[in-house]
């Protein structure tokens, strides 16, 4: 609970920073946070991996989903100064890290999903969109997509991670396809696809396996 308020604290400091055009201040400020949270690691926040948060976060793990929750804002504001400084690429990064926590922190740690949480997860997947998007956070954009019943989207970045090359891509690919091949016609509908687009999907995949081995 110590640094999930500590996270709180910072992101208040931050938000009226950000509000008076203080940028450099409230990056000082979302700096200072993270690198006590991470123990007095100099390595820069929004250079490290997903792993890396994960694992801090999870050294406490009787509140790990309201970490994980508490940093991902942090950085995804982090991400929302940069994009204001035009510091393109760094925004980008830290995004990223926050969609792949927020994300990992839903599917994992049974945290409260909230209309707020999923409208954050939204925008950060939208802005993310830009570029291509690194593996840790591919193979978890599948799951979440597929957990909100997003099957089209699921889809889409599901051949997405195929291409960016993860072997582990090949067998969650046809246990998805297996998974989807269960579900009513209604289901599927909902979830943006046919039976028919599900059978054709699923050659489709098959035929991308076989280009890739």
């Amino acid at each position: 609970m110590r640094s999930i308020q500590q996270m709180a604290q910072a992101l208040a400091s931050v938000l009226h920073l950000k509000e008076h055009q203080e940028y450099e201040q409230a990056l000082r400020e979302i700096g200072r946070a993270l690198r006590e949270f991470g123990e007095g690691d100099e390595t820069p926040d929004h250079r490290r991996t997903l792993q890396d948060w994960l694992t801090l976060c999870r050294k406490h793990p009787e509140s790990a989903g309201g970490v994980m929750l508490a940093v991902a804002d942090v950085l995804r504001e982090q991400g929302e100064i940069f994009a204001l400084q035009d510091r393109t690429a760094d925004a980008l990064c830290a995004r990223q890290l926050a969609t792949g926590i927020f994300i990992e922190a839903m599917l994992t740690e049974e945290c409260f999903v909230s209309g707020d949480l999923v409208s954050k997860v939204e925008q950060l997947v939208e802005q993310c969109s830009v570029s291509s998007q690194p593996l840790e956070l591919l193979c978890r954009l599948v799951a979440y997509f597929e957990v909100r019943g997003d099957f089209a989207r699921a889809e889409d970045v599901l051949f997405e991670w195929l291409e960016a090359g993860d072997a582990n891509a090949a067998s969650e690919g046809r246990t998805f396809y297996e998974r989807l091949a269960a579900m009513s016609d209604d289901t599927l509908a909902q979830g943006g696809l046919t039976r028919t687009e599900v059978d054709q999907g699923a050659r489709d995949w098959e035929n991308a396996l076989r280009r890739h081995v």
